[in-house]
């Protein structure tokens, strides 16, 4: 009889203790100033390469291909004016009938910046949400290499955008290394001068890293296995003592990647008697891997965080990941604050180092986490008794997910299908 009591006091008290909860969390809800919506946070890229390397067409070809969910749950979405000069530039690349040349480059001392918003679908019938944002800083790499006017500060600029960018792009010109490779002085001077551009201040930079190699349709005949072509650039990438002194000191703990790219596609250009890259009439653009490098952006921050991790700090990351993946949305920002301020979350935020991301801690953490758990592990709780607002917030989180997912996978089938594009 008293066993029987206790069980049902217990049960009683398991009921009040759960109702009390609820109670709270709909008190909650309700409070002035709470707030489900999280502010999109915003990572910094910055692009660096020397004149006529191809950042022009590599940007209006990556804005195309990633102007539509076509192949992926996210889109770019940019301002009415970058929208015109992308669109004008793609139209000038891919006009073969003998009047159009190729788009103008970026200027010497010449800076662009455009803001690409990641948009996505996050239930059927509603208009798509914005994930994040990407500020794509653009500059011309002949400020690294000459002198600049008495008392400009461009230089003090580019220097300060790299140590709190998130990602970093160089860009290397594919022409340059054909004609390396096939002994033409002048490619063999232009690499040098783009690496020895390029690497220092990448060395001292602590975000991920994308060494990408433009022009790669004029390296096909090169070899036809397009995995021992990049072998063989690596090789040659490798053999420059700078190079491999990022490669070999960043490599434990930094993302570091090769990606090859063609803002055109195999066959639209050729190189004709006297050098020049040059059209081939009545060829269409099929522009190859140019997704990529924004792609990784997001994922690569995030694996890097994640590797610089001692062991107790990411067996108590994973712990928080699986803790969050059981809470409700309203829990799952209320733990925020508290994680921040335990030694696996001020670890986190070291992680990232001085980016810009950090600016928007609690955005990008969140992102963090729910980007973690969304591999492979479906959610483990749903609680039926949310509100509307606790709805809205959890599907965005999982149309989040999946964005990240979608990036993640376009990387991974970049390594499997080329294992030389991971440096580190």
């Amino acid at each position: 009889m008293l066993v029987t009591t206790f069980v049902v006091l217990l049960l009683l008290l398991i009921v009040f203790v759960s109702w009390r909860k609820r109670v709270a969390e709909r008190q909650n809800r309700n409070r002035p100033g709470f707030e489900l919506e999280e502010t999109p946070p915003t990572f910094r890229v910055v692009a660096l390469g020397l004149q006529g390397s191809g950042k022009t067409l590599l940007l209006a070809s990556m804005y195309q291909r990633l102007k539509s969910p076509a192949g992926q749950s996210y889109f770019l979405k940019a301002s009415p004016d970058d929208v015109l000069h992308l669109n004008q530039w793609f139209s000038q690349m891919a006009d073969t009938t003998g009047e159009a040349g190729w788009p103008p480059g970026t200027a010497k001392g010449e800076t662009r910046q455009f803001t690409f918003t990641v948009k996505a679908q996050v239930a059927t019938g509603v208009k798509p949400r914005p994930m994040f944002h990407l500020t794509y800083l653009e500059y011309a790499g002949e400020l690294l290499t000459e002198p600049q006017a008495p008392g400009s500060t461009v230089q003090e600029e580019l220097f300060a955008d790299i140590r709190s960018a998130d990602a970093l792009i160089g860009i290397i010109d594919g022409n340059h290394i054909r004609q390396h490779l096939e002994g033409v002085p002048q490619g063999q001077i232009r690499l040098e001068q783009t690496l020895n551009a390029l690497v220092p201040l990448m060395i001292e930079a602590e975000c991920p890293v994308s060494f990408v190699i433009t022009k790669w349709d004029l390296l096909a005949d090169l070899h036809p296995d397009e995995s021992v072509r990049l072998e063989i650039v690596h090789n040659l990438l490798t053999s420059n003592d700078h190079f491999r002194s990022l490669v070999k000191i960043h490599g434990a703990s930094r993302v570091v990647r090769l990606i090859p790219v063609s803002a055109v596609g195999p066959g639209f250009a050729t190189v004709d008697s006297t050098g020049r890259v040059v059209k081939v009439p009545e060829r269409h653009v099929h522009p190859t891997r140019v997704d990529v490098p924004l792609s990784a952006v997001v994922p690569d921050l995030f694996d890097q965080v994640e590797n610089r991790l001692d062991e107790d700090a990411r067996r108590a990351f994973h712990a928080e990941v699986h803790r969050r993946n059981q809470m409700t949305p309203l829990e799952a920002v209320s733990s925020l604050v508290t994680f921040a301020g335990r030694t696996a979350g001020k670890a986190m935020i070291a992680a990232l180092g001085p980016s810009a991301a950090v600016l928007t801690g609690n955005a990008v953490m969140s992102m963090l986490l729910d980007s973690m758990g969304g591999r492979g592990q479906p959610r483990e709780r749903v609680d039926e008794d949310l509100s509307q607002a606790e709805r809205d917030h959890q599907q965005f989180r999982d149309a989040r997910r999946r964005v990240i997912e979608d990036m993640r996978r376009k990387v991974a089938v970049l390594e499997d299908q080329l294992p030389h594009s991971r440096l580190s």
